[in-house]
């Protein structure tokens, strides 16, 4: 009989038994609580990742408006198309066990109906190599990509998004699409994302500045308002299933992209499309070696109305060189080589760079406004104190020169600055005294950058205290010592004539939201008040005079009260002989209250002019002329300038004689009447201003022939004379050139039509009229 197994032994059995199992038991514990617990968050964004899907939904970045309310910049959408080469691989696959399915029907079928059928089918279907072939050409030369790049991406089977194209607007997407839909394949798809779009084209593009390739600022406001305009993109979060597809509706959770904020400028675009149309014909005119640039603004305010610099760049395009020499030069390179790339980098340097911020130059004579400001305003000199000319003055071992040969005597603070006197203003600055020219020099703001929202201003080189010896300071009296640049320069001299207050200048009047919440309003910032009001109604009067004084040389525009000064520097710093110069001038109105200032610089003209009187003054004359009425600034004549003043041959075409005559006679011209109609059927002139009591031909039928005169030789006639000798041949004038204002001047040999032209009678022959001297710098 066998001893049954004692209760200490089952026990001792069941507890080996146990053990193991225990064991088992605390280890799962152990793992279940690492896992849900102390690594809960590393298994739970494991999970995530398999099973949620996250698309990102593109924030539109903010719109950029001028004053007025017109787009400057937006955003539009566009598709970056791309390949998901694995989808594209297997569609192909299934084409070639497509076409052997239909090979093997063909061998079973005896029906005879449906043989023909297979036949065709097979003869129009194309292998997955003729496909792909067909789908790499047709994209090559859709994408303007090379072929064998388009190849390598649409195999690269180890990934499934591949881009092919960035910015490619929905026409192209939708003909991709149809091709692929003609091919019966898929793989290729476009995503929409969004591209910035410039309508003006080259419009203030540097001061707009443009967008990398990721829609990111890198230059002018999208660079410096980046954070207000980009946005918070959103993101579009789905459960998907073990295959990788959405679970729709309830498994689905949105974040909505907040939209960029937009910018309204102080900019306008009619100010901003005058001052480049002006500059372009300027660049074209003098051919500066150093582009040039322009700003217009309020004085009182620091609103920027206008800022441009030519030559440009268009921000759509802005890796085009719109150098014209620049990109010959790259023409010729090998593109592959390191001075292409250097070349290529220089020219990108120099056209996305705002001169009017970011360039240094001598400011010339248009600094003596500073000079003389500062000197009555520390009463270093007084009104009626005289300084002599002499043509030169001797400063320790220097022989400063004036810029004119001819003595200009003994002269008061307001002749000097008529006459623009280098040796007067060397004596007014030794008056000053260097630590007050240094500490005017810092007041006006040469010492710090103005503060105006745009990114890359740089701030003056310039002659420190401690070193500014009487040479030193003799030459910076005249603007030929300290380098600024032209905001630092329109600054000043807004100070100067707005009562002595340094303001900030602003591009951007106000940041809304897209709901036109205002997010930030630039309200006008005051620096400090530098001078007087007194002192700073005194520089309006003497700058008034310096315009009226010498209209030939100036912004003189007929009827209206126009402050100004004109600069002429030597670029000493790169041409040791003093032959590479730098044309300014500075422009406000109206004189008496200024509400716009201008300021103009034309770095090393290269034609026959180069004095800032003869270079930048006519762009500031062409652009005033047309913006002040646009701002509501109309001129007031003198009964004399009345009798005077050019008219603006309206146009009269199908009015009825009667009419027609009344129109024209009531503004001062004389009307000649051609045919026997009742009806006007051509004129001549027509939309030109000429001289007032000039003559318009009418012509009231078809059988009157247009009666034809020669046009006669002007050159070296006064205006009266050279008007006289046009009307003795039936001809009308019209006057180009300031200088017709000044005493002296006479006609150039500058006319639209050369002498001896035959011309139908009435027409405008257009005379540049200047004096032989220059009357400033």
């Amino acid at each position: 009989m066998t001893d049954k197994p004692s209760t200490k032994m089952i026990t001792r059995l069941n507890l080996w038994l146990c053990l193991p199992v225990l064991a088992l038991l605390i280890y799962m514990i152990f793992g279940i609580y690492k896992v849900a617990v102390a690594e809960g968050e590393k298994w739970q964004s494991l999970a995530n990742s398999q099973q949620l899907k996250s698309t990102s939904v593109q924030a539109s970045r903010g719109t950029v408006y001028d004053s007025n309310g017109n787009v400057l910049a937006q955003s539009a959408t566009v598709y970056t198309i791309y390949c998901d080469p694995q989808m594209l691989e297997n569609q192909l696959e299934e084409r070639d066990d497509w076409i052997e399915e239909i090979k093997a029907a063909m061998t079973e079928t005896n029906d005879a109906d449906k043989l023909k059928d297979l036949q065709e089918k097979l003869e129009n279907a194309l292998t997955s190599e003729e496909t792909f072939d067909e789908l790499v050409e047709f994209l090559s030369l859709k994408l303007e990509l090379d072929t064998a790049t388009v190849k390598e991406k649409l195999t690269k089977t180890d990934t499934q998004y591949v881009v092919l194209k960035k910015e490619v607007e929905k026409t192209l997407r939708d003909e991709i699409n149809d091709k692929l839909t003609e091919l019966s394949v898929d793989g290729i798809r476009g995503e929409p994302t969004t591209k910035r779009v410039y309508p003006q084209g080259e419009l203030a593009a540097n001061v707009l500045g443009h967008t990398d390739y990721d829609g990111n600022g890198i230059y002018g406001l999208e660079a410096y308002y980046d954070d207000y305009l980009s946005g918070i993109d959103g993101r579009v979060v789905t459960a998907t299933d073990n295959d990788g597809n959405e679970i729709p509706y309830r498994y689905k959770q949105s974040y909505d992209a907040q939209d960029g904020n937009s910018l309204n400028l102080n900019i306008d675009i009619n100010i901003q499309y005058k001052l480049e149309k002006a500059l372009e014909k300027a660049y074209e005119t003098n051919m500066p070696a150093d582009r040039l640039c322009g700003i217009i603004m309020n004085p009182k305010t620091g609103q920027v109305y206008a800022m441009a610099t030519k030559y440009s760049y268009d921000p759509n395009t802005p890796a085009s060189i719109s150098d014209k020499t620049a990109a010959a030069e790259l023409a010729g390179m090998d593109e592959e080589s390191q001075e292409y790339s250097d070349k290529q980098l220089e020219a990108w340097s120099v056209q996305w760079k705002n001169k009017a911020i970011s360039e240094l130059y001598f400011p010339g004579s248009v600094f003596k406004i500073i000079t003389g400001a500062a000197a009555l305003e520390e009463k270093a000199i007084t009104l009626n104190d005289t300084f002599a000319c002499n043509t030169q003055i001797q400063v320790e071992d220097r022989t400063i020169s004036c810029w004119s040969t001819h003595d200009h005597g003994s002269q008061d603070l307001a002749t000097a600055m008529l006459n623009s006197c280098n040796p007067a203003f060397v004596q007014i600055g030794l008056k000053l005294g260097a630590e007050d020219f240094r500490k005017y020099f810092d007041g006006f703001g040469y010492s710090e950058l103005t503060g105006i929202d745009l990114p890359g201003e740089v701030n003056s080189i310039s002659m420190p205290l401690s070193r500014m010896g009487n040479v030193e300071l003799a030459t910076s009296a005249f603007g030929q010592t300290n380098k600024i640049t032209p905001i630092q320069m329109i600054t000043a001299i807004s100070a100067s004539i707005n009562g002595g207050y340094v303001v900030t200048p602003q591009i951007v009047d106000s940041i809304v939201d897209s709901n036109g919440n205002v997010v930030k309003k630039n309200d006008t910032v005051v620096k400090r008040q530098v001078i007087s009001e007194e002192t700073s109604e005194t520089m309006r009067e003497i700058l008034q005079g310096v315009v009226d004084g010498q209209p030939g040389s100036n912004c003189y525009i007929q009827g209206y009260k126009i402050g100004g000064k004109s600069g002429t520097s030597q670029k000493l710093d790169e041409d040791a002989e003093g032959k590479t110069y730098v044309s300014s001038y500075c422009a406000f109105a109206p004189a008496d209250d200024p509400e716009i200032i201008m300021l103009v610089m034309v770095d090393h003209p290269t034609g026959e002019k180069y004095y800032g009187s003869q270079v930048a003054a006519p762009i500031c004359v062409e652009v005033l002329t047309d913006v002040l009425p646009y701002m509501g600034y109309f001129p007031e004549y003198t009964e004399e300038e009345l009798s005077e003043i050019s008219v603006s041959v309206p146009n009269v075409q199908y009015y009825t004689v009667e009419d027609a005559e009344k129109t024209l006679t009531d503004l001062g011209l004389t009307v000649k009447i051609k045919g026997e109609g009742d009806t006007v059927l051509r004129q001549v002139p027509s939309a030109v201003k000429i001289e007032n009591g000039g003559s318009v031909v009418l012509y009231t039928d078809e059988t009157t022939e247009q009666e034809k005169v020669t046009v006669p030789s002007l050159q070296g006639l006064s205006k009266e004379m050279a008007k006289q000798t046009l009307e003795m041949y039936g001809l009308n004038l019209t006057v180009e050139g300031s200088g017709a204002a000044e005493e002296g001047a006479v006609a150039q040999d500058d006319q639209n039509y050369a002498p001896g032209t035959s011309v139908p009678l009435g027409t405008a022959v257009s005379v540049t009229f200047a004096t032989s001297t220059v009357g400033s710098q």
